[in-house]
């Protein structure tokens, strides 16, 4: 791919692109703040994580120097922005507007920003690029004085005042017809390249009955009231602003798309697109020669990508070929007669074109041309058949598989769940207690996740842990659960469907989260949330039980009352909860999991009033709170100094407040003894 090092715009290099651009330049969006400009080409940054840096051809590579009739007398020089560019300094053009790459007379006060760089010579018959504009000259009027009286004359494009202090256009012979320096290319009737055939004639307001309500090039919708638009009413043709003032080109090479040139063919009509299989209604770019049509997003689509679906790479193909195919980001089916992308290892994995390009699945970088990232480093070296040397830990590690009894409450040093019947790893050395679950010590050291375009590091540093954003442990983008016969998939949207385990339709009760991240179904009504759905489904609490406690999913006589034998409140059949299949104890999922049980114990946190815990941070931390997790494991339960109730959860809050120590059994009592002090 050919690189570009652009320093004064940008840090990395940058790469020409060929395929609609729908992020505003870095450069022009400046001028402009009522709507994105679009392009069609220009240069892009392709490094991880920097996805919006995006340039017109011509703004990207300006001249270095200009003559131009605004200001005929001397010539005018690029002003080169520092770097950052959106923390370079301002100017002020002369028409007004502000603007940080542009021109500059170096002996007068006189600045240009790159659009009025780019307009017709003042004294000339005005034309835009679609087509006559107005049959006489138009001069500039560059007066720039203060005017406190009266607004006379009127842009005859978008009806608004003129202001004799900034510059304008007006006619030299009907002098009252005058234009906005922004309006010249919004002529009440012009050509465009599009609709050769009429002139469009510019409307605001009310969309006539008859025509459509979007945009025939770009699809963007009218607004009713105040969007400014362009009518052909012959053919009852109707395009947007932008697409006037930045049309898409007529033909179209590239060779990446398609070996012949492509013709757009502007007008409403059902299509199947050949390079993402998806259906189409408007304005497709067309091969005469093959019968190929295509949207114009899919023109030049990347060849090479990584999604957050996926660990390896995917690669475009314009045909799967025959097989049953389901895309892995919509769940629909893949048409394999169509362009979608694959994976070259994982044979059965498939994605649409369009699917796969999301703005939230594909991290915004091409990788064709570039070498393939280094395999995945595993997470352990192997000893022997039992032995392993984590890269967490500097001791040997044994597999345990024999159900040792380990004493209550140990906790693997990953996931920070209790160690019960399951195999799991455990130190060789005599006074280190560091344990791994089995499942735990077989994390790969990297990951992608649904829930952002950039890969995670699996760390492990012991001087910070932290909460989850989805659902405080380990999560993946879909699971198969237990409770239910289908899939489960995962949704970051707002959702009415409440948790099946803790009937909460706005959050969890178990984090008092009030986001909407949930596992839901695709084939019928049935979610979980995230934390409630990576519940263990076998814990071991000797204070209430000898024998380990399952969680059930509602399964229970609903026509029985049970009890929980914690708080002795009632247990609602139809929710989760935990049970001896020996002794029938029943207790509630919010009794056996608290605020802190994801929390190593010895852990210090900090609290806000508002938001709840914010940092957790470990023995050794710079910075260092009072409040410390520990494990609540003796036989006298402390009382929690807000609500005055036994500490029955597995971890608490010890706070030292003054000379006294105290303690907490849960984020909101720690919110409210904040408050308090």
């Amino acid at each position: 791919m050919e690189r570009v090092e652009l320093p004064q715009l940008h840090e990395h290099p940058l790469i020409a692109f060929n395929r609609f651009a729908f992020s505003g330049c870095q450069v022009c969006s400046h001028f402009f703040s009522d709507f994105d400009v679009n392009a069609y080409g220009g240069y892009c940054c392709n490094e991880l994580g920097c996805d919006e840096a995006v340039f017109h051809k011509e703004c990207a590579k300006p001249l270095k120097e200009i003559n131009h009739s605004f200001h005929p007398d001397h010539p005018l020089k690029l002003i080169i922005p520092t770097f950052p560019l959106k923390y370079s300094q301002p100017h002020i053009c002369f028409c007004g507007r502000v603007f940080k790459v542009g021109y500059f007379c170096s002996l007068c006060d006189f600045k240009l920003d790159l659009e009025c760089a780019r307009r017709p010579e003042p004294l000339i018959l005005l034309k835009n690029s679609y087509g006559h504009g107005h049959e006489h000259p138009l001069k500039l009027i560059c007066d720039c004085e203060p005017y406190f009286g009266i607004r006379w004359e009127f842009c005859k494009v978008c009806i608004k005042g003129l202001d004799p202090a900034d510059p304008y256009y007006r006619c030299q012979e009907c002098k009252e017809y005058s234009f906005h320096v922004d309006c010249v290319d919004f002529f009440p009737e012009a050509y465009h390249t599009s609709h050769p055939q009429h002139p469009l004639k510019s409307l605001r307001g009310q969309v006539p009955d008859y025509a459509d309500k979007k945009c025939l090039l770009c699809e963007e919708e009218f607004d009713q009231l105040h969007h400014q638009f362009h009518h052909c009413d012959v053919c009852n043709f109707s395009i947007c602003r932008e697409c006037i003032r930045h049309p898409p080109p007529v033909n179209i090479q590239c060779l990446k798309t398609h070996e012949h040139q492509l013709h757009v063919v502007p007008r409403l009509i059902d299509f199947t697109c050949n390079a993402c299989g998806m259906q189409g209604n408007r304005s497709p770019y067309f091969c005469l020669q093959c019968n190929f049509m295509i949207h114009r997003e899919c023109i030049d689509l990347p060849r090479v990508i990584n999604i957050n679906r996926h660990d390896h790479r995917v690669s475009y193909t314009p045909r799967l070929g025959h097989g049953e195919w389901k895309c892995k980001v919509c769940r629909k089916i893949v048409d394999g007669f169509y362009g979608a992308y694959s994976c070259s290892k994982c044979p059965t994995f498939a994605v649409h074109a369009r699917c796969a390009t999301r703005t939230g699945v594909w991290d915004m970088v091409e990788r064709e041309g570039t070498p393939e990232e280094e395999e995945e480093i595993a997470p352990y070296e192997v000893i022997d058949d039992n032995t392993i040397r984590h890269f967490s830990h500097d001791h040997n590690l044994q597999l345990n598989k024999d159900g040792m009894i380990l004493s209550e409450n140990t906790v693997c040093k990953a996931c920070v769940f209790e160690i019960s019947s399951e195999p799991f790893y455990i130190c060789k050395h005599q006074q280190c207690d560091f344990i791994l679950h089995e499942k735990c010590a077989n994390l790969p050291r990297k990951k992608r996740h649904v829930c952002n375009n950039l890969p995670f590091t699996l760390h492990t540093d012991s001087h910070f842990t932290f909460l989850c954003a989805l659902c405080d442990q380990y999560s993946t983008d879909s699971l198969d659960h237990e409770s239910h016969p289908h899939s489960l998939y995962y949704y970051c949207t707002c959702n009415t469907k409440g948790c099946r385990l803790c009937e909460n339709t706005k959050g969890c009760r178990l984090c008092e989260n009030e986001g909407n991240y949930l596992f839901s179904c695709d084939e019928c009504d049935y979610t979980l949330n995230g934390k409630c759905a990576l519940l263990p489904k076998k814990v071991m609490k000797k204070r209430y039980d000898d024998h380990p406690l399952f969680l059930s999913y509602g399964d229970m006589n609903v026509d029985e009352k049970y009890w929980c034998e914690a708080c002795e409140k009632k247990v609602e059949p139809k929710e989760g909860f935990y049970t001896c299949n020996d002794c029938g104890v029943v207790l509630h999922i919010s009794c056996l999991f608290g605020d802190f049980s994801y929390m190593m114990p010895g852990s210090f946190i900090s609290v806000d009033s508002e938001y709840g815990v914010y940092a957790f941070i470990n023995h050794g931390s710079v910075t260092r709170s009072n409040d410390e997790v520990v494990s609540n494991t003796s036989t006298s339960r402390p009382i929690c100094y807000v609500c005055n109730t036994r500490c029955k959860l597995p971890s608490v809050l010890k706070v030292s407040r003054n000379e006294d120590v105290v303690f907490i059994c849960s984020l909101k009592c720690r919110r409210h003894f904040k408050s308090d002090k």
